[in-house]
């Protein structure tokens, strides 16, 4: 009888599994990934790479991590979280995809005009051409002023901000908690129209960091389905836009611009302002980056 070997490092083999599937998500499916190639990264022979695979060989060493840090171009902080055990496969993933466009730079404004040649009535608005370069400004305003609408209604005072409690003021949101979820997240639209009704729900007591982001993004684009002023503002647009819009909205809400100024005062300064700041907002600390270089921008 085959001897086996227990899995005696779990949290090594969700890290090998995280880094071939980095390196499937940067090849965009054009490459086909083996694990020796997961195993190359660190130099290691197929025995070797066998082992991190299976979990019989412990990959927690910094030094080690900086490694896979500098080959997949990433936060080393992420991967050292992964090897802890404190942040799962999907979470590490969708980190590693990062938290999408806050805003229409030159890249997006010149992939989206040659979608317009392509599918040109996507682009219209009241029978008129949307103007692509226009939609720069207008996405960020009004998506910042929804998030503000649902801060001073909930009356939020203070970090973090509570989903559950923003939830509470839609009588067509839901929110659920179910065990054995197969992801961590997942959300459900019935009914149509204006009459429409969300539900989402989370596999675990826990809502973790990225969870709360989906969550936000979700209601943005929901209500843009329900809310009627928001439907006359959004509805038309395309789906580019409202993601990016979503984005926005969802960094907004999750990290209000006059409960940062408030954190802003009391941090310490000899300790790392953006891991301060993301653990007082429930967030990760790439998306705290991200809404830290917005609010130095333009001062909300």
């Amino acid at each position: 009888m085959k001897k086996t070997v227990e899995n005696r490092y779990p949290h090594s083999a969700t890290l090998f599994k995280f880094c071939k599937k980095a390196l499937e998500i940067r090849y965009e499916g054009n490459v086909k990934v083996i694990d020796q190639d997961v195993g190359s990264i660190l130099g290691y022979d197929p025995a070797d790479c066998s082992h991190w695979k299976k979990g019989k060989k412990n990959i927690h060493a910094l030094s080690t991590l900086r490694t896979i840090a500098d080959h997949l171009n990433l936060d080393e902080g992420l991967l050292i979280d992964i090897a802890a055990g404190k942040v799962d496969l999907e979470e590490a993933i969708f980190e590693f995809r990062g938290y999408g466009a806050f805003n229409l730079n030159n890249r997006h404004v010149e992939d989206l005009k040659k979608d317009f040649f392509r599918n040109p009535e996507k682009w219209q608005k009241d029978k008129q051409t949307l103007n692509i370069e226009q939609l720069v400004g207008v996405d960020r305003e009004n998506a910042t002023a929804v998030a503000e609408r649902i801060i001073e209604k909930g009356k939020f005072s203070e970090s973090p901000v509570y989903m559950p409690e923003v939830f509470q003021q839609f009588t067509n949101v839901n929110f659920e908690k179910v065990d054995n979820l197969e992801t961590g997240f997942e959300s459900q639209i019935t009914g149509e129209g204006l009459n429409s009704q969300l539900t989402m729900r989370i596999g675990s007591s826990e809502i973790r960091p990225y969870i709360r982001f989906q969550m936000a993004k979700q209601l943005f684009k929901f209500l843009c389905m329900t809310d009627e002023e928001l439907r006359s503002q959004f509805s038309s647009y395309p789906v580019e836009i409202i993601d990016i819009q979503a984005n926005i909205f969802a960094a907004h809400l999750l990290i209000p611009a006059n409960l940062l100024r408030e954190e802003l005062k009391t941090v310490d300064s000899s300790i790392n302002l953006v891991s301060q700041l993301s653990e007082s907002f429930w967030v990760s600390t790439p998306l705290m980056n991200q809404r830290l270089k917005d609010y130095l921008e333009f001062l909300n």
